[in-house]
C-alpha cells in the first residue's frame, strides 16, 4: 500500500518529481538510484497521460536530418545532426536493455515522381544515420525501384504513380505504460516514495526551499505538507498548471497539441509492416503495426489550455481516415473499419511565433527570489526519456550536490497501488490493449479492486462507460 497523506505529512525530500509519465518516472528512478531522497507523484496513475497515447514508434533520427537540411544556420545544422546521432545511439541502447518492450517492424515510405524529397536523398540520409550510429545499426535500409515492387504485398494498396519504396527497420514500443510503471517501481525499490492519484495543490518557497501542499484524488480527506529542496516539473502538457501552482504563472513553457489515433485491422499483407507518409503540414503520418492491428495517426490540433482527458471526436476520426486513404487509396477505409480511437496531448515547447509550438525538447530552469530551484521540461518522445532522466540527474547534482554512493536496490517496493480497472488492464497487465479493450478481463480486475468499497458490477459498468467516452468503443 502507498503512504497515506497523514504518513506523508511533515516529511522532507531532496527532490519532488511531479508527473509519473515516461520522463518523470525515469527521472525519479535515476535520481533515487543515485542516492537522492525522492518523492514521485502523479495526479492520475503512472503512465496514464501522454506516454500512453502516442504512436508508439521509436523514431530513428530521420526527422532531425530533415531539420538539419532545412536549417538556415550552421549551428542549427550541426545541432540537428548531433541529435540524429544521439537518437541512433539511444536506439541501439534501448534495443539491448529493453528487448522485451520493443519490437522491430519494416516501414515503407512511398516514392513518387515530384515528391519534395528526391529518392536519392533517402539513400544519403540512411547512410548518414548508419555512420552516426557507429556502423552498428539494424536499420536494414533498402530502396526498391519500380520494377522490384511486385513481391511487396502492400504495394497494391498504395495507388498509382509509385516510382519505388524506401524501406527500413524501425522499433515500436509494445507497452509504454508498463515502462512508466516499471520505472516508478524501480525508483521505489531504490528508496523513493511514489504516490499516484496525488495532486500538487500549491507550493511556496522560503529560504531556498519549497513547502509543498499535496491532496489525494481518490477520496482521502485532508492534505499533506512536505518540504523539498528541488522541484522537477515533468507534468508534460500540464506543466504550466504546475508552474502556476508554484507561483510561476508568468512562465509559459508548453503548447498542448491534441493528437488522435485510430486502431484498424488491415489486410494480411500489412502483417508486421508499417507505412510512413506526410500530412498537409509536412509532418509524419504513421501507419504503425501494433499487437494484431494497426495504429493510424496522429492528428495535430493546437489547444489553448490543458485538457485532462481529451477525446477523439468524429472530425478527428474523419481527418485520420482521409489521410489514410490519401496514403493507401486502395484500402478504402471507412468509419466502420475503426475498432476504437483515442486522443492524447503532446507537450510541444511554447513558441510565440508558432501556434503549434516547437518540437524540440527544452529544459527550463526556474529560480524564485530566494533561490528555490525548479526545473521543467517541454516536449520529448518515448525514445528519448533516458536523455531527460540524465538531464534531471545533472540538475540534481547542480542544486543538491553530488552523492558519494548510489542507493541499494531492495527486492520489492510494496508501493504500487492501482486505483481502477483501467489501471490494472492498461498499465499492470496490458489486457486493455486488445480488440475489446480488455472488457473480457474487466470482471476479474474488478474483483481485485472491490475490497468492500464498490461492487464489482458497478466497477465494470464504470469501465464500460469509460471505454465509450474515451475510446468511442461500442460492444
Amino acid at each position: 500500500m502507498r503512504s497515506t497523506l497523514l504518513e506523508l505529512n511533515g516529511k522532507s525530500f531532496e527532490a519532488v518529481v511531479i508527473g509519473g509519465g515516461i520522463n518523470g518516472a525515469a527521472s525519479a528512478n535515476r535520481l533515487a538510484g543515485a542516492g537522492y531522497e525522492v518523492l514521485l507523484i502523479d495526479a492520475g496513475d503512472f503512465g496514464s497521460g501522454s506516454s500512453s497515447r502516442s504512436s508508439r514508434i521509436m523514431h530513428c533520427g530521420l526527422n532531425y536530418l530533415a531539420a538539419a537540411a532545412d536549417a538556415t544556420t550552421i549551428r542549427s545544422k550541426i545541432s540537428n545532426v548531433a541529435l540524429a546521432g544521439q537518437m541512433m545511439r539511444e536506439r541501439r541502447r534501448l534495443r539491448s536493455v529493453m528487448g522485451r518492450r520493443i519490437s522491430p517492424h519494416t516501414f515503407y515510405i512511398p516514392l513518387r515522381a515530384g515528391d519534395p524529397v528526391a529518392s536519392w536523398k533517402y539513400d544519403l540520409a540512411f547512410a548518414v544515420l548508419n555512420a552516426l550510429s557507429g556502423w552498428d545499426s539494424t536499420l536494414d535500409y533498402r530502396r526498391y525501384r519500380q520494377n522490384e515492387l511486385g513481391h511487396i504485398g502492400i504495394t497494391r494498396y498504395l495507388g498509382g504513380g509509385l516510382t519505388g519504396l524506401a524501406a527500413f527497420t524501425e522499433y515500436v514500443f509494445d507497452w509504454p505504460e508498463r515502462i512508466c510503471v516499471d520505472h516508478a517501481l524501480d525508483a521505489a525499490a531504490y528508496g523513493a516514495t511514489i504516490r499516484n492519484y496525488t495532486e500538487l495543490v500549491a507550493a511556496h518557497s522560503g529560504d531556498g526551499r519549497w513547502r509543498v501542499t499535496l491532496a489525494d484524488r481518490q477520496g482521502e480527506t485532508g492534505t499533506a505538507e512536505i518540504d523539498a529542496k528541488l522541484l522537477l516539473n515533468l507534468a508534460g502538457p500540464g506543466s504550466d498548471l504546475v508552474n502556476a501552482a508554484c507561483g510561476l504563472s508568468d512562465s509559459r513553457t508548453v503548447t498542448p497539441n491534441k493528437g488522435c489515433h485510430i486502431a484498424v485491422r488491415l489486410p494480411e499483407e500489412f502483417r508486421g509492416a508499417g507505412v510512413i507518409s506526410r500530412n498537409e503540414l509536412g509532418h509524419l503520418f504513421l501507419c504503425v503495426p501494433w499487437k494484431n492491428f494497426h495504429i493510424l495517426g496522429p492528428t495535430e490540433t493546437p489547444l489553448k489550455g490543458f485538457v485532462r482527458d481529451p477525446v477523439a471526436g468524429e472530425e478527428d476520426v474523419a481527418s485520420i481516415l482521409d489521410q489514410a486513404n490519401a496514403t493507401l487509396p486502395r484500402l478504402g477505409l471507412t468509419k466502420s473499419d475503426v475498432m476504437f480511437a483515442w486522443a492524447g496531448l503532446r507537450p510541444a515547447t511554447y513558441d510565440p511565433g508558432n501556434p503549434r509550438g516547437s518540437w524540440r525538447r527544452t529544459i527550463h530552469e526556474h529560480l524564485t527570489r530566494d533561490n528555490a530551484p525548479m526545473v521543467s521540461v517541454s516536449w520529448g518522445r518515448l525514445a528519448d526519456h533516458s536523455f531527460t532522466a540524465s538531464d534531471m540527474l545533472a540538475r540534481a547534482r547542480k542544486y543538491l550536490g553530488q552523492r558519494q554512493r548510489p542507493a541499494r536496490r531492495s527486492a520489492q517496493s510494496g508501493q504500487d497501488m492501482p486505483g481502477s480497472i483501467e489501471d490494472i488492464l492498461f498499465r499492470r497487465t496490458g489486457a486493455g490493449w486488445s480488440a475489446d479493450l480488455g472488457l473480457s478481463e474487466a470482471a476479474r480486475a474488478a474483483a481485485q479492486l472491490q475490497a468492500g468499497r464498490t461492487s464489482a458490477e458497478k466497477l465494470v459498468t464504470g469501465y464500460i462507460k469509460m471505454l465509450a467516452e474515451r475510446f468511442g468503443y461500442e460492444d
